[in-house]
């Protein structure tokens, strides 16, 4: 508990998980705490994506696996629990650092496009969710959010991108996608993983060697303020 008096749950292995398959697996649980990413659209270029993947297969081949689609090797049932922590880890630790190289025209280094987001994410907190801290950088958004009962995150997250989107582009006087349609998100396993994320976030305007302007933090506690 913190001292706004919200109860963060951790991931129940005993749960019911709900997972499906995009490009990627998501594991959701109702009610727990989730870490949340959603990028701009031109925030991985092709050719960042294409040396994302092939450090994966090279990452399989170093662990004496076969070539696999990437998108079902975590799924699949011959691959070990350690084997596919250790992927997963390695994977989200490239993407991460892929977007905090800060690629694409990077739209949100600009205030007012950024106080969408920020505004858009904390307009139902409280209600339909709570929300610890976010983080808005020039290219991507990193949250730790957990939704109340009757609330569905991966809903909310299209209603999130879609409100910004309209808005954003208005703004830009262009058309188009703005976001990358499919939100990167992790539940939360444990303590121990929860305060690493919480400095993940808190670091990453350091991290990317941002300007005090170029982003926006926010924490449950003490509201925006500089990382």
């Amino acid at each position: 508990m913190n001292r706004k008096g919200v109860v963060w749950n951790f991931y129940d292995r005993h749960g019911e998980t709900l997972v499906t398959q995009r490009n990627r697996p998501h594991w959701d649980q109702s009610g727990a705490l989730t870490f949340v990413t959603f990028r701009l659209a031109d925030s991985m270029p092709k050719a960042v994506l294409q040396r994302w993947e092939a450090e994966q297969q090279e990452w399989l081949a170093r662990n004496g696996l076969a070539q696999s689609e990437l998108a079902q090797f975590a799924l699949r049932n011959d691959v070990s629990e350690p084997i596919r922590r250790q992927f997963l880890k390695f994977r989200r630790q490239r993407w991460h650092d892929s977007l905090d190289d800060c690629h694409g025209a990077c739209v949100l280094r600009e205030p007012r496009l950024a106080r969408i987001v920020a505004d858009s994410l904390l307009k139902f907190a409280g209600d339909r969710y709570d929300l610890e801290r976010f983080v808005v950088m020039p290219n991507h958004v990193h949250l730790l959010v957990q939704m109340r009962l009757g609330w569905d995150l991966r809903k909310q997250c299209t209603g999130w991108l879609r409100f910004t989107g309209r808005k954003i582009n208005g703004l830009l006087a262009r058309t188009g996608v703005c976001w990358q349609a499919e939100p990167f998100d992790h539940v939360v396993r444990h303590q121990n993983q929860f305060r690493y994320l919480q400095k993940y976030i808190f670091d990453n305007p350091t991290k990317a060697k941002l300007d005090p302007d170029e982003y926006l933090f926010w924490t449950l506690q003490h509201g925006f303020h500089r990382c």
